[in-house]
């Protein structure tokens, strides 16, 4: 491999990277700072939408945290099957649009609600909405930080003579104290940042993510719709500042983890992390059922038709365009997150302030919500030629959507090669071996665990998008999520369950899928 073309390499991914963050981020600061007047735009409502994003991020936050707290408590310490199961089927939600919890929500407690009937529009909707979105979240950081205990610390505690109370509030929850942070700051900023719940559930309760669509595609009022989108970047940029702190700080324990225990010895706490789980599951089985209904809630036979989607101008189609779409994302992201850090990790060749700058670049993204990328991309390239075909427009659904998911893949990519010995390079040039042939023969092939976690997370998350492309969208490429939200607005709910349903499986498809195949390669 010459010596350059590494440098040309990561010179191409920061380019990219650049081209994607800087020049729609000064084409949002144009737009914000060429309004006649920003005092105007400092109006109650705005400010109402304001506070009540916040608060629903905090109420949210708090209550997912310790909602995730208790599940992955009943994992690690409850004997199998019991914990085999939780943890099977806790992600549930994770291959799930947003909309789907809305759309479980609004068949088991709305108006018509199979379980009770309650006025399930406003605060109240977008709650549970966010709950049951952010539950596998907080669940998966709990679980990682819970794993990491030391139980020596609590045999220590008790032989000192504490009891099970003290052990709990003075050796676990200490140890849980940045991993309950990160959890708090995860959930908060996707229920800041998210759309597609509010979208179907806010009513008359205003959020930023939807009132940044409202004033750009409803009342062509881009100022405004700029203004706010500073406005749910704050909280973001606070929210990814703290968790990078928490992150760096963490340190790993070594020794025995938790013991397992019978379920009955934890009876109590296995009962509520099962109350969360059933609440998360039951949204979204009661929307696969609800597909195959007639026309809920006044004709309850069940059919296929809703996946025929007469009632939609589009038909299947956005289905085909989301499953293109995260192919796509989920190939290139796979691919430039590990060859970005493959270069940052193992060339000595390549600058160090290059190699600064891509790092800085790929971890930006992270603190971005969706809603904001995906306006100043509108903002920035609408009037660009090459996006305007067909093909150009997906490709620029495809570009918004690797760059807002960047920095995941990116971090996996570096923690899987961080893991691997630098070694296998020197010892491959000894024997005479290039480079490229030990990165073929021994670095991927060892790397093949994070390179599908990679892959599986960006098709994932790409089939389940909406804030991130909602602006930019044409008829042709239009995504299924955003299909499923048009569907319910129109009327036609078991229609946009049906589309929700396809995205689920897909995603859950894809997922068991690459494990198996990496089970086979194992």
């Amino acid at each position: 491999m010459k010596k350059s073309l590494p440098t040309l390499i990561l010179a191409a991914l920061t380019l990219f990277l650049a081209t994607g963050l800087i020049l729609p981020a000064a084409r949002l600061g144009a737009e914000l700072f060429g309004a006649s007047s920003i005092a105007s735009l400092l109006t109650g409502y705005n400010v109402r939408a304001f506070t009540n994003t916040l608060t629903m991020g905090l109420a949210v936050g708090i209550v997912a945290t310790f909602a995730g707290f208790t599940v992955a408590w009943h994992i690690v310490k409850t004997q199998a099957p019991a914990s085999i199961l939780a943890r099977a089927l806790f992600p549930a939600a994770l291959f799930a649009p947003s909309v789907m919890p809305a759309i479980g929500l609004i068949y088991l407690i709305g108006n018509n609600g199979l379980l009770i009937q309650t006025p399930l529009y406003g605060a109240t909707g977008i709650f549970l909405g966010a709950l049951i979105f952010t539950l596998p979240h907080t669940t998966l950081q709990m679980l990682l930080t819970l794993q990491r205990l030391d139980y020596r610390l609590i045999q220590a505690a008790r032989s000192l003579g504490a009891s099970e109370v003290r052990c709990f509030l003075t050796v676990i929850l200490p140890h849980c104290r940045l991993g309950l942070i990160n959890a708090f700051l995860i959930a908060f900023v996707l229920t800041v940042t998210d759309f597609g719940v509010p979208k179907l559930l806010g009513g008359n309760f205003p959020m930023l993510a939807t009132e940044i669509y409202n004033q750009a595609i409803g009342n062509q009022d881009y100022a405004a719709a700029a203004f706010l989108s500073l406005w749910l970047l704050m909280p973001s940029v606070l929210a990814f500042y703290f968790s990078t702190r928490c992150r760096v700080k963490t340190q790993s324990s070594q020794g025995p983890g938790l013991p397992v225990e019978p379920l009955a010895r934890n009876l109590p706490s296995a009962i509520l992390a099962w109350a969360f789980l059933l609440f998360e599951l039951a949204s979204i089985a009661v929307v696969i059922y609800g597909s195959f209904v007639t026309f809920w809630p006044y004709v309850p036979e069940l059919t296929l038709e809703n996946y025929r989607f007469r009632n939609s101008t589009y038909g299947i189609e956005p289905w085909f365009n989301s499953f293109i779409l995260a192919f796509w994302v989920a190939v290139c992201g796979t691919v430039f997150a590990f060859i970005g850090a493959y270069v940052k990790l193992r060339s000595d060749c390549v600058p160090q302030a290059l190699k600064k700058i891509y790092e800085a670049l790929a971890t930006v993204p992270l603190c971005i919500p969706g809603t904001v990328l995906g306006l100043a991309f509108a903002l920035a390239f609408s009037g660009v030629p090459l996006f305007a075909t067909a093909i150009g427009a997906m490709a620029l659904l495809a570009f918004n959507t690797l760059i807002h998911l960047y920095t995941v893949s990116h971090m996996t990519a570096t923690n899987t090669l961080s893991s691997l010995d630098r070694r296998f390079e020197t010892v491959g040039l000894s024997l005479g071996v290039t480079r490229t042939e030990t990165l073929r023969r021994v670095v991927i092939p060892m790397s093949l665990n994070g390179i599908a976690e990679v892959f599986c997370y960006l098709f994932a998350s790409a089939l389940t998008t909406i804030s991130a492309v909602v602006f930019l969208y044409t008829p042709k490429t239009m995504p299924a999520a955003v299909a499923a939200i048009q569907m319910i607005d129109s009327g036609f709910i078991s229609e946009g369950a049906a589309m929700s349903t396809l995205i689920f499986f897909s995603a859950l498809a894809l997922r068991c899928i690459a494990l198996k195949v990496f089970a086979n390669k194992k």
